[in-house]
């Protein structure tokens, strides 16, 4: 039996343009196809998760799937860790963010159900349960970078080219999946986390101390990545072991 994996889609608004000029400005729900075809390819059940208007939807949902990964989109309401919305901002949603939140907080403290989260969905992971981000690379202090100036937000070139190391912990989930100490990832982020939840641990660093992956303590799958991996699989085959991993750990969750 298949694993179901809940994705979560992001919100747009004005897209029309892209499709067919149908009149006014639509809001829209969409989900890149690289989630979709990685979990398809995983052996997994792809089901895309909207921003429900029903908050009942959001607590029910849990009943209908194995596996939850959190996408990567717009940059997350300062409010929710704590600061003031500062100029280095990107655009917001926090309609999705509140959505999320009440998501992954009840399917983690009620269920066993594995969590993936990507880019925006690492981050989203540190602030449900505590943490904070630096809401823009410009707030970093270079000397706290090891003074180290990495690009991390490299959207001029193709989706799947690596750019920078991760240094991975070798006791990490993500060793378990990577099976090596430095990896190459893609990068397309201008925020990081800042200071990890307490549940969390940091299992992975960028060359300039930058956060590229937390795992929660404990044996739960409950993992965030900085970068992309369902964009690199397909010319990078290791970046498919983390879709592997998970949606093995996701089939091991239904017979739970």
């Amino acid at each position: 039996m298949k694993p179901v994996i809940g994705i979560c889609a992001n919100y747009f608004n004005g897209l029309d343009e892209l499709y067919g000029g149908l009149g006014g400005k639509l809001d829209w729900q969409l989900v890149p196809d690289d989630y979709i075809s990685s979990v398809e390819k995983a052996g997994g059940i792809p089901l895309i998760i909207p921003i429900y208007n029903d908050e009942d939807n959001i607590y029910n949902i849990i009943n209908d799937i194995d596996g939850l990964i959190l996408t990567g989109g717009n940059d997350i309401f300062p409010e929710y860790y704590g600061q003031f919305t500062s100029t280095k901002i990107g655009a917001i949603n926090p309609r999705r963010d509140k959505h999320e939140l009440t998501l992954v907080k009840n399917i983690i403290d009620k269920s066993n159900i594995p969590v993936l989260g990507i880019c925006r969905g690492n981050q989203l992971l540190n602030v449900a349960y505590g943490g904070t981000l630096y809401q823009d690379f410009s707030e970093i202090p270079l000397k706290l970078r090891n003074n180290i100036d990495i690009n991390h937000s490299m959207r001029e070139i193709e989706k799947y080219i690596p750019v920078h190391q991760v240094f991975v912990d070798k006791k990490s989930k993500i060793f378990s999946i990577f099976k090596e100490e430095e990896i190459r990832v893609n990068s397309y982020h201008h925020q990081v986390i800042k200071d990890p939840a307490h549940v969390f641990e940091v299992s992975g660093r960028s060359p300039d101390g930058i956060i590229e992956s937390i795992e929660m303590r404990g044996n739960r799958f409950v993992v965030g990545v900085q970068w992309h991996p369902e964009m690199m699989w397909e010319h990078y085959e290791k970046q498919f072991s983390i879709f592997k991993f998970f949606v093995n750990e996701c089939s091991k969750s239904i017979s739970e």
